[in-house]
């Protein structure tokens, strides 16, 4: 099948869809100029998605989708000598382009499966993190956070090393520090292990006495593992999941959703009711601006601007910060009732 058959099977099944949307992206170790990826349908959205590290590629993508998908989803983040992102930029005229950070969208996802498999309570579970990259890192990090017991090997033990030292720097002081895979008893069973590498694993039979049937295994660079080692797992009844970042779709669609848009519609921003000034949703005002909950209907007064980012305190407040709040209270009480 040539690139331009792929492209009209994905559009007859984009086509039935009120919302239609395509995302293209490219991965630092990929072989391929041109890949169709599994479909996503998400908040009300078909998505068809291609892997692209070709020029001439994402010019007939591009062309063939732009006008007839609502968005195109862009990968920002350049792991090729293509970049996309501003290639894209040249060539979309009437779709509306987004971009989109897929190792975000990967870390979601796996700290999703994670949480779901354990039922929401990382605490103290003993998780081994292969690979010290982009993805190795941050799902370290965040799996710390959750205060599981994290350690972490990679093929550079400098590197390693390096990872380890740099996060356990800034975690909050009272979370268990992580650890490199050696400080780890081979005795006891891993309760997670996850895998982030851009290639094989190097030291399977190392992790076989701590891998019990309970043991959740996650390949999250796909083709981590070997077939043998595969099979060895799915013989004794062992959990080995592939990640598959559909799980946090939702993630990829944030900029667009409802909540995302009410927020910048209604609530953040600043506005001039009289003389006086209002902020909302984190606008920083001038001294004597009126904080409230929301700028395009406001309910509720939060405090009076102290200039810096703050909220002046009650014995601060002037007398012409007083009147200023009876002028925006009855201003707000003419249109409804302020929450107490």
């Amino acid at each position: 099948m040539n690139i331009y058959e792929a492209l009209v099977k994905e559009w007859d099944y984009l086509a039935p869809h009120d919302q239609k949307a395509i995302t293209i992206s490219n991965t630092a170790r990929s072989q391929f100029d041109f890949k169709v990826l599994p479909r996503r349908y998400g908040n009300d959205t078909a998505v068809v998605c291609f892997l692209i590290n070709n020029s001439d590629y994402l010019k007939e993508t591009i062309e063939f989708f732009d006008g007839k998908v609502d968005k195109i989803y862009v990968d920002v983040e350049q792991k090729q000598d293509i970049d996309l992102y501003n290639e894209s930029r040249k060539l979309i005229r009437h779709s509306k382009l987004i971009t989109v950070k897929p190792n975000d969208i990967a870390i979601e996802s796996c700290d999703l499966l994670l949480r779901k498999m354990f039922d929401d309570n990382l605490s103290q579970k003993n998780m081994a993190i292969i690979g010290t990259g982009n993805l190795a890192s941050k799902i370290a990090l965040r799996m710390a956070e959750r205060q599981a017991r994290v350690f972490i090997e990679g093929r550079s033990k400098e590197k390693e090393k390096m990872i380890i030292n740099g996060i356990n720097s800034f975690l909050p002081a009272y979370t268990s520090p992580i650890n490199t895979m050696n400080q780890w008893d081979q005795a006891k069973p891993f309760d997670a292990v996850i895998s982030f590498l851009s290639g094989p694993y190097w030291a399977e039979s190392k992790l076989l006495p701590s891998i019990k049937n309970k043991t959740l295994i996650v390949d999250g660079g796909i083709s981590n593992f070997s077939s043998e080692f595969i099979q060895s797992m799915l013989k004794q009844d062992v959990n080995i999941t592939r990640l598959d970042v559909r799980f946090a779709l939702p993630y990829q669609f944030m900029d667009t959703m409802q909540d995302t848009t009410t927020f910048y519609e209604d609530i953040y921003g600043i506005k001039n009711i009289g003389d006086h000034s209002i902020v909302a949703g984190g606008y920083i005002g001038h001294e004597g601006s009126i904080i409230v909950d929301q700028i395009k209907r406001p309910t509720q007064i939060i405090g009076i601007a102290d200039g810096m980012g703050g909220v002046k305190s009650n014995n601060d407040l002037s007398g012409k910060d007083h009147k200023a709040i009876e002028f925006i209270q009855d201003t707000i009480k003419a249109g409804c009732q302020i929450a107490e």
